[in-house]
């Protein structure tokens, strides 16, 4: 297992973006995940295979984070390029959803999308 990955020390609503130069899987999970993760046990994770950058991912709690972007497989890697870094909270950013995720995490993400796009601004002046 070859992979890339980068610790944070995340609050919530904090934003981890990740770029990539060519199409992976990201994952995000917790120090305890990433440890499970190390140690080849079964692990849980945010994230999944990207195609494109950026790679957005809003932290649920206060924890440290890992980062890990795969490099393929054992018996076929993949060289993969990969820059992360840690946005302050922004109201307008939503979670990259991942090409393999399910089809009810899909759709959740499509429906907030779509109630963003449709509140109005507030305050906003009419002439």
């Amino acid at each position: 297992m070859q992979y890339l990955y980068k610790q944070f020390q995340a609050k919530k609503k904090e934003i981890i973006e990740v770029e990539i130069d060519r199409p992976t899987k990201v994952r995000f999970m917790t120090a305890v995940e990433y440890k499970r993760y190390k140690n080849c046990r079964s692990f849980t994770y945010y994230g999944g295979t990207f195609d494109s950058s950026p790679v957005r991912f809003v932290i649920p709690h206060d924890a440290v984070w890992y980062v890990v972007v795969e490099k393929g497989s054992r018996y076929s890697p993949v060289r993969v390029q990969a820059q992360c870094r840690m946005l302050q909270p922004d109201r307008q950013v939503l979670s990259s959803v991942a090409l393999d995720a399910p089809a009810h995490v899909r759709d959740a993400e499509d429906r907030a999308a779509l109630m963003e796009a449709e509140v109005p601004e507030e305050g906003r002046a009419e002439e």
